[in-house]
């Protein structure tokens, strides 16, 4: 780089920042500028919520400001502001032109009159003393409400407390026809919105009370006899839904499976422990209730080869197969 070259180098990159400079005023002059009711402002000048909302402590309807009722400031405030941000943009008329942040249905009923002159306004509308735009606002939703309820000791079971319409009998739009297949997958998925959280309505017993009841459509008596064992094996989780351990093993114990034949099981049948175990004794009963008495096993032959103290398993079990699974016992402990 010559001489003549470093010299000129600063004004030009005063000249480059500059030009930038003028492109980012541009920009920030022909930005879109919205234009709106902005509650922060207001309650940085110190005005109440009962400035603009004029019969907030008189009717039901908090009211809403009218235009003037704002000129009574901004006469004197919009003198020297451009049309389009003088406070009459924000009126058809007399009429305010902002959505009503928090309107109810009809067929809610509430009475704001009586929540004004007994709470702060900040209670129900939170953070409104820093909103800047009223579509921004927070909704009251029934959460808020009945946690403020139970809070003061108020009863929230009751819908007609609060609604016109909702009862016990009612119940949502997506509870149609093929409601009772799909309600199972939507209480799994747990979605957090207002209609498809079921505690709003349901509680636990009620669950339980009607699934005791009637049982799910793949719960027939292929299901009872055959498949059950089968997918409870492969998601258990999915059973603990409804059903208990203990509900497992009083229905085994009444009930025997159905392949537990007499040809059940082979010689050696020790996966017989998989359910059996641990043992609630140790006699032969434990296994064998309906075998004959002692007088039918077989005896212990009378010859030298059959003594007391000789080792049975040298011979049954490996030149001829047991007849029955071996428990490890003596065999003179049954065969005498």
């Amino acid at each position: 780089m010559t001489d003549r070259n470093r010299a000129t180098l600063p004004f030009a990159l005063i000249a480059l920042a500059a030009l930038a400079g003028c492109v980012l005023l541009d920009r920030v002059r022909t930005r879109e500028v919205v234009f709106g009711f902005d509650h922060a402002l207001h309650v940085e000048e110190g005005m109440d919520c009962g400035d603009c909302h004029y019969s907030v402590e008189d009717d039901d309807d908090p009211g809403l400001p009218t235009l003037p009722q704002c000129m009574l400031c901004h006469e004197e405030i919009d003198a020297e502001r451009p049309p389009e941000r003088r406070i009459e943009t924000l009126f058809d008329g007399n009429k305010f032109r902002a959505a009503h942040g928090s309107a109810l249905s009809d067929e809610v009923r509430f009475s704001h009159l009586a929540h004004a002159t007994e709470l702060e306004c900040a209670a129900c509308h939170t953070g409104i003393a820093t909103n800047e735009r009223v579509a921004d606002l927070p909704l009251v939703d029934m959460d808020a409400c009945t946690a403020c309820h139970e809070a003061r000791g108020e009863s929230t079971s009751e819908c007609a407390t609060c609604h016109t319409r909702i009862d016990a009998s009612w119940s949502p739009e997506s509870h149609d026809q093929a409601w009772l297949e799909r309600h199972g997958p939507a209480f799994r998925a747990g979605s957090d919105a207002q209609d498809a959280r079921c505690s709003v309505c349901h509680s636990e017993s009620t669950c339980n009370t009607c699934h005791a009841e009637v049982a799910p459509d793949n719960h027939n008596d292929y299901w009872r006899r055959r498949g059950h064992g089968i997918t409870a094996r492969m998601d258990r989780s999915n059973c603990a839904t409804c059903h208990r351990t203990d509900s497992c093993a009083r229905c085994h114990e009444e009930n025997r499976p159905v392949n537990h034949t007499a040809s059940f099981g082979g010689t050696r049948s020790t996966h017989c422990l998989s359910c059996h175990f641990p043992l609630r004794g140790e006699g032969c009963l434990t296994c064998h209730k309906d075998t004959p008495g002692h007088l039918m096993a077989t005896p212990l032959p009378a010859n030298p080869m059959h003594s007391p103290g000789q080792n049975c398993r040298q011979c049954h079990g490996i030149t001829a197969p047991l007849p029955h699974v071996d428990k490890g016992d003596e065999c003179i402990a049954c065969h005498r």
